[in-house]
Order: structure tokens, then C-alpha cells, then sequence
């Protein structure tokens, strides 16, 4: 396993003595006339003060994918981590299914998690961990996972409305996914199904490559995929996922169970960063706060330029920080009547709203 640490130059935290002393006599005021009271010079007995040692930062090993991570990557940049007095050591992994096994046995502390048939397929099999705090959600209007058309000859698109998709070639990046849950609700406008369609697998961007040659037709593909395919003149946008599954949770930052419980109020500071970085993201993303330097933090971070992600539709994070339980369970009652999760997992234990509850609470205390 490769490891990349990304260290971020911590600051110490202010602490703040918990025992109450007894304030001093006020110095009384000079009137006319009245002389200045000199303060005694130290006994030479008297010992020097002695410095007191900085605490050093908590640890909190993370894996988080490749490409933009808007809420992660904006907490980072403006290191909120260091001020909550916390240390980031990223872990890279190929995918976030390799990252599940140290992630569930405490080496990761925390991770970005996929709600997916290989997750719950995981938590059906006794594997734990803590689904805490909200990533990215399929919201109306984003346009962050659209349904991406090829431009024919004549530069038109071949699919032009959710009819037009019978027979035709459809990459995936895997099977048993959200953009497959969102095709699927789409094809069930025209009364078609996923069986009436030619799924291919491939990965995002080898699925720009196809377009150019011809050999895929359609595929539902996140931001900012979806955009680079319209500059390049590859397709065209013919829907959206936020149409059909409003809500959907495309991530989750999960906890291992020992960071969890052995260390609650380091991960209750790990939210707080975390959350303080994902309003700061929608700010931008819905207010237009700050949004040159979001962006600009984003294209750093990411690898993708600024203009791009500007252009790009954007995955959605909660203010709360809150997992949507209900909206993960509607995934997992697709994918079990898909029949790609045969023994269905009991959510309600995993999902830990504590520490989004924490944080948001501090966050909106200092308002």
C-alpha cells in the first residue's frame, strides 16, 4: 500500500484553565498630585517563569479519492484541522474499497465511503464502522450526475429523450452503484429497464475516450466529467440525476470504531473542521461567498482548473452534517431488490449522528 502523507504545519490551541483564582486589587487611579505606585522588582529568590510545553496536535490518519473533495479539501486549505489542534496524515489507496479494511480495523481513523453494493455487502458481513458525517448528495439543480449523450455526426445528440436509450451502449463505472440507480429510475420514465440497455464498465474518464471513438453511446457521469465532455464536443446533457433520485448520498465520511470510541473529542474536533469547511463550500457554491477563492482552493487541491469546476455542476453537502439515513436506505432497498445485496444490513446501529450534532452545534454557537 502506497502511502502519501500529506502533514499540514499545525498551530497550538489556546487553553483556557479550568480553576477560577482570585483577581488582583485594581491599581487605583492617579489623581493630580498623586504619585505613580512602582511595582516591587522580584526578590532574586523569586524562580523565573517557566514556559509551558504546547500540546502537540492529535493525529488523524484519512483517506479521502482523487479529484475534488469540496468540503474535505476546503477545511484543509483554510486550516480549520490546525486550528481544532489536529495533525492530517492522508492515506492513498487505489479506491475506496481498498480503503475499507484499515478503515474498519482502526488503522485509518477516517475515510470517504461509498453508499454501494461492496459497502453494504461489507456491514452484511459483520464489518463496522461509524457512517458520520455527511459527504456529497444528489440535490435538484446542481446538475453535479448528469445522464451525458454522444454527439452523432451531425453533431446532435444520439439519444435525445429517455426513449431513445433502448439498445443503446451505457458505460458504468461499476455495477451496483448510484449513477446505475439513477439510470435505472430514468429508464422507468420510458418503461424501459436496465435490461433493455448495453452496459459496458469502464472508469469515468475512459468513458470520455469512447465517446470520441464512437463505441459508447450514454452514460451517467459526475462532475466534472460531464462538463469536460461538452467543452471537448463529445456530448451532450440530456438529463439529470437530481430529476429521479433527489437526496441520493453519493458519500459519507466514515470513523473507524476506534477512533470512534477511543478517541470521541479529537473526532468531534475532526466534525467540527470538517463541517466548518463544507458550509463554507456550499456558501460558495449557492451564495457566491467567497467563490473565486473556493474555487481557486478547489483547482489547487484537485488538479482540475479553475474555470472548469466554475463551469462544472456541484455535489451538494449538508449544513447539518447529518447522514440521511432514510435516503441511503432507499439505495439499499434498490440494491437489494437488484438483487446485488442478498442479506440486507441493519443501518440504524452504524449511523452515529453525534458527532455532526456536535459540531454543528459549536459552529452555529459562534455565530
Amino acid at each position: 500500500m502506497r502511502r502519501i502523507w500529506l502533514v499540514l504545519t499545525l498551530t497550538s490551541m489556546a487553553l483556557v484553565g479550568g480553576c477560577a483564582t482570585t483577581a488582583p486589587p485594581a491599581t487605583p487611579t492617579r489623581g493630580p498630585g498623586v504619585a505613580a505606585l512602582s511595582t516591587p522588582a522580584p526578590s532574586a529568590a523569586t524562580p523565573p517563569p517557566v514556559a509551558t510545553a504546547a500540546k502537540p496536535p492529535d493525529i488523524v490518519r484519512v483517506y479521502y479519492s482523487s479529484g475534488l473533495a469540496g468540503a474535505l479539501q476546503v477545511a484543509i486549505a483554510r486550516g480549520y484541522f490546525e486550528e481544532e489542534g489536529i495533525e492530517l496524515r492522508h492515506e492513498e489507496f487505489g479506491s475506496t474499497a481498498e480503503a475499507m479494511a484499515p478503515l474498519t480495523t482502526g488503522e485509518l481513523d477516517a475515510g470517504s465511503t461509498t453508499p454501494n453494493a461492496s459497502l453494504f455487502n461489507a456491514l452484511a458481513r459483520g464489518v463496522r464502522l461509524r457512517l458520520a458525517l455527511a459527504g456529497t448528495y444528489i440535490e435538484r439543480g446542481t446538475n453535479y450526475l448528469p445522464l451525458m449523450a454522444r454527439l452523432g455526426p451531425d453533431g446532435t445528440p444520439v439519444v435525445k429523450e429517455i426513449a431513445d436509450l433502448r439498445g443503446k451502449r451505457i458505460a458504468q463505472n461499476q455495477r451496483g452503484v448510484i449513477s446505475e440507480w439513477a439510470l435505472d429510475r430514468l429508464l422507468a420514465e420510458a418503461n424501459l429497464k436496465l435490461d433493455d440497455v448495453e452496459i459496458t464498465i469502464m472508469p469515468f474518464p475512459d468513458a470520455l475516450v469512447a465517446f470520441g471513438g464512437g463505441s459508447i453511446d450514454a452514460v451517467v457521469m459526475p462532475e466534472p466529467f460531464g462538463t469536460i465532455a461538452e467543452l471537448r464536443g463529445l456530448a451532450a446533457r440530456i438529463r439529470d440525476a437530481g430529476d429521479v433520485i433527489p437526496g441520493g448520498q453519493v458519500a459519507v465520511m466514515s470513523f473507524s470504531e476506534r477512533f470512534a470510541n477511543e478517541r470521541p473529542e479529537v473526532a468531534k474536533r475532526w466534525a467540527v473542521a470538517y463541517l466548518r469547511g463544507a458550509r463554507d463550500y456550499m456558501d460558495a457554491m449557492e451564495l457566491g461567498r467567497d467563490r473565486e477563492e473556493i474555487v481557486a482552493l478547489l483547482a489547487q487541491m484537485s488538479g482540475f482548473d479553475a474555470s472548469l469546476i466554475e463551469r462544472a455542476g456541484y455535489g451538494a453537502v449538508r449544513r447539518d452534517g447529518r447522514v440521511d439515513g432514510a435516503a441511503i436506505e432507499a439505495m439499499l432497498d434498490w440494491l437489494v431488490a437488484r438483487g446485488y445485496v442478498p442479506q440486507r444490513p441493519d443501518l440504524a446501529p452504524l449511523l452515529d449522528t453525534q458527532f455532526a450534532d456536535y459540531a454543528a452545534a459549536v459552529l452555529d454557537s459562534r455565530r
